[in-house]
């Protein structure tokens, strides 16, 4: 199972997400690094554990109150060996990547964006690499109902968002990763949100999700280096 550090991004700094409250945000304390700087936060992570993919969310691009474009793209070219998963909003995506130039970026279309059947078939049509992320509230899709419907809609690879559960205490919500899960036949499925410790990891790992992303559990210590190498 790939183990994905999450990174959001606001206000030009690394910030604490917790369920889904973007306006309640405050700049990350963790027992890895004193700073706050994206650059910094990710070569802390990387001294960590030698991570393969970041998931990054742009909060300023996904509300248009503005981006992180050179960081994140600096965050990429620096570590050409990283896969980086950004979700920057849907604008991006309808701009077919605008800027970004790093092949290893790979953007990510949230489902809290309400798209109409079409809109969302002509913004995945021909994206091989998109990833769609279904995002959840208290086990609710919160947009785009008939996403679970029509399974022939969802990307090859499939985000779990349980955004109540992001950064909180609460554990996984198993029953709403198991609702996907049933669907998902050959879909690649990361779970998000609600990871504490070693035993959410390993209860995860037994429910045969590919990966999982986490930042709160490495941020406070939950989670430790002879824990990932562990694992």
């Amino acid at each position: 199972m790939l183990i994905i550090p999450v990174i959001d991004l606001s206000s030009g700094l690394v910030v604490h997400a917790k369920q889904g409250l973007r306006t309640t945000y405050q700049p990350i304390a963790s027992v890895i690094t004193t700073s706050a700087e994206p650059e910094v936060v990710v070569s802390s992570f990387l001294e960590l554990y030698p991570f393969k993919t970041f998931y990054i969310a742009d909060l300023d691009a996904i509300q248009n109150t503005g981006n992180h474009f050179h960081i994140i793209e600096n965050i990429a070219k620096n570590n050409p060996d990283c896969k980086i998963w950004l979700d920057a909003g849907i604008e991006l995506i309808n701009k077919e990547r605008s800027n970004y130039s790093s092949k290893n970026i790979k953007l990510v279309l949230g489902s809290e964006n309400k798209l109409s059947r079409e809109e969302l078939i002509n913004l995945t049509k021909n994206r091989t690499e998109l990833i769609l992320s279904l995002d959840y509230i208290d086990n609710e899709l919160i947009e785009n109902p008939y996403l679970m419907q029509d399974t022939t809609l969802w990307t090859r690879r499939l985000i779990v968002m349980m955004l109540s559960r992001v950064g909180s205490d609460k554990g996984i919500d198993i029953q709403c990763l198991n609702s996907v899960l049933k669907l998902a036949g050959n879909n690649e499925v990361y779970a998000a949100g609600g990871v504490r410790n070693m035993d959410d990891l390993m209860q995860l790992n037994s429910t045969g999700v590919k990966g999982v992303l986490l930042a709160t559990a490495l941020h406070t210590g939950a989670i430790t280096k002879e824990d990932l190498e562990e694992f």
